[in-house]
């Protein structure tokens, strides 16, 4: 299924019923998603990108937007979550990307001009205050939210002609501008933007089946979407190698010229590569005594 594989197309190669294939589809994915809120906490990095992409299950009304959180150094994926694309959804993953970072206040964050990224972004990651109030009538004031000197925030608003893009406005929400300039400079990029996540994007649809843009798959159930796209998450980060994380081995093994990481090699957070069977097998009691 991490292949790209529909489940249709799984029945038949293993020779079971397609119901065994959706009860397993669950299971691993519950406990795909249990593993990376085990492993991914304490993450040391400057920089995350955000972004969703289009989903639905049942019928194009039901919509579940798959809303991503990345570090654009390792490729690591932090955070997931499905839904509707409007607020609440962006308040789970922008909260949830906070709660696995040692300093979310040492942070550059990148984003287009979605749903409440602006509004939300002061109140998750900033430092709440609350000033004197003046006179003794009347209600407290409300409080409000400083942005410490590390911290800032870039929206790239994109400008549509029909279905064609025009231009990107460059927008400093929040912060300032010399931050994001130190930032790029660690990234290598002449201008801010998403690439990082939007190639995710690309990977994540050729590995599952129902976001192939004119695929033949179909999701008909909302467990099955989000079972499968926690299981993805968990081949991508634990898995599967990354041409551009390669480094140089200080000296060659036989022919080998260059060790291949995965994202959560290039985190920090492992010095292996490990198939998805080990990690499936690791029970979730042995996580919790780790």
């Amino acid at each position: 299924m991490c292949e790209g594989n529909s489940i249709s197309a799984t029945v038949r190669l293993c020779k079971v019923h397609h119901d065994t294939v959706e009860r397993i589809i669950f299971v691993t994915g519950q406990h795909a998603r249990n593993l990376h809120d085990h492993k991914a906490v304490g993450l040391k990095t400057t920089a995350l990108q955000a972004d969703e992409r289009y989903g639905f299950y049942g019928n194009k009304s039901q919509q579940l937007w798959e809303a991503t959180v990345i570090d654009p150094y390792s490729k690591f994926l932090v955070s997931l979550r499905l839904g509707v694309r409007d607020e609440p959804l962006v308040r789970c993953l922008l909260q949830d990307a906070r709660n696995r970072l040692v300093d979310p206040q040492n942070l550059a964050f990148l984003t287009d001009g979605g749903h409440g990224y602006a509004t939300l972004f002061p109140e998750i990651f900033g430092v709440p205050y609350r000033t004197k109030k003046q006179g003794g009538k009347g209600r407290p004031p409300k409080v409000k939210y400083r942005i410490p000197r590390m911290l800032a925030h870039v929206q790239l608003i994109k400008v549509r002609e029909g279905r064609r893009l025009k231009t990107v406005d460059i927008r400093h929400t929040h912060g300032t501008t010399g931050r994001i300039k130190l930032e790029l400079e660690r990234l290598g990029y002449n201008t801010p933007n998403t690439s990082a996540v939007e190639r995710q994007n690309g990977t994540a649809r050729q590995h599952t089946p129902h976001m192939h843009r004119k695929g033949l798959a179909f999701a008909h159930k909302q467990i099955t979407r989000v079972g499968l796209a926690e299981l993805v998450r968990l081949d991508y980060n634990w898995v599967k190698t990354c041409r551009s994380l390669k480094v140089e081995l200080p000296e060659r093994v036989g022919r080998q010229k260059y060790l291949k990481r995965t994202p959560a090699m290039a985190m920090g957070l492992t010095d292996q590569v490990f198939t998805l069977g080990e990690l499936l097998a690791t029970p979730l009691h042995a996580l919790r005594g780790a």
